[in-house]
């Protein structure tokens, strides 16, 4: 299996920056990206209540974790389309399959506007994968369209900036070296927090059609690299935007002073193994009607 996507349609800067520099650097770091993640994703897979046999969409499925956890719980009668923009992390995610995962297909494609099969699947799943969309609009309703009458949605997004230490801590160390820098923020469509507002998610899902839509607040910590501070340092500075925005964009002299600063920030979250940091997130499940 060859993928391959073009960086089109209203999408087209999101589908090149995870092919670019980014989606590299995430299939570098894969082991850490998914501990780090893991806390969020094995929650929301077990409010999706899986049952064997069913048919499952998984959203932005990245490096493949949560479509392996998916395919176990789904089992070889069921099945799961995994989507993402990023080749790099598919191929990845195509070699964590094992012939005992289920019936697993890969697909190189923007879902907002991928053609799904209509009225075939169960559930939408999606671990932070639903926030990057510039016309959400449209994705939901392509989501709606692809589940069976009584389908159901569920989904992790993070909450508002101020709730997310994990990435604001960062940023605010880093913002007196880029003082133009944007702080993160719910208004930009694709931010990492486009979806954190409960009042805009419910809206976007119920103009689509989907109903009983609900919110549950989760809260964990993010484990920022494993080992000693300054080996957990190096992940966040390849990792974390702000840092590494704030250091492509600094001088010899002033590199050393940004990464000491972020250093200083997050060293009391060390906690010998890892920096854990703590973190905020929406749990939205919903059903078709």
């Amino acid at each position: 299996m060859t993928f391959s996507i073009n960086a089109i349609g209203p999408n087209g800067s999101e589908i090149e920056f995870w092919n670019g520099p980014q989606g590299l650097n995430w299939v570098k770091q894969n082991d850490l990206t998914d501990l780090m993640y893991d806390p969020f994703g094995e929650k929301t897979i077990e409010r999706a209540a899986l049952k064997p046999g069913e048919r499952v969409i998984d959203v932005g499925c990245g490096c493949g974790k949560t479509t392996v956890a998916l395919a176990d719980r789904v089992g070889s009668n069921g099945c799961v389309t995994a989507l993402d923009v990023s080749i790099p992390m598919l191929e990845v995610a195509k070699s964590r399959m094992q012939p005992n995962t289920g019936q697993v297909e890969f697909v190189g494609a923007d879902a907002a506007r991928y053609e799904f099969t209509p009225e075939f699947y169960d559930v939408l799943f999606s671990q932070f994968g639903l926030m990057f969309f510039q016309n959400p609009e449209e994705a939901f309703s392509n989501f709606y369209k692809a589940l069976k009458p009584n389908g159901r949605v569920v989904f992790v997004c993070w909450r508002r900036p101020e709730l997310n230490p994990w990435l604001m801590i960062p940023f605010e160390a880093v913002r007196t070296f880029v003082p133009e820098m944007p702080a993160p923020s719910p208004d930009v469509p694709t931010s990492p927090f486009s979806l954190a507002r409960r009042n805009r998610v419910q809206t976007l899902l119920e103009d689509a059609g989907f109903e009983e839509v609900q919110f549950e607040e989760f809260k964990s910590s993010t484990r920022m690299g494993w080992g000693d501070l300054d080996t957990c340092m190096q992940f966040i500075a390849d990792f974390s935007n702000p840092v590494a925005t704030a250091l492509r964009q600094s001088d010899a002299e002033t590199t050393p002073k940004i990464l000491e600063t972020v250093r200083s920030a997050v060293e009391p979250f060390h906690n010998g193994k890892t920096i854990a940091l703590p973190a905020s997130v929406w749990i939205v499940t919903a059903s078709r009607s």
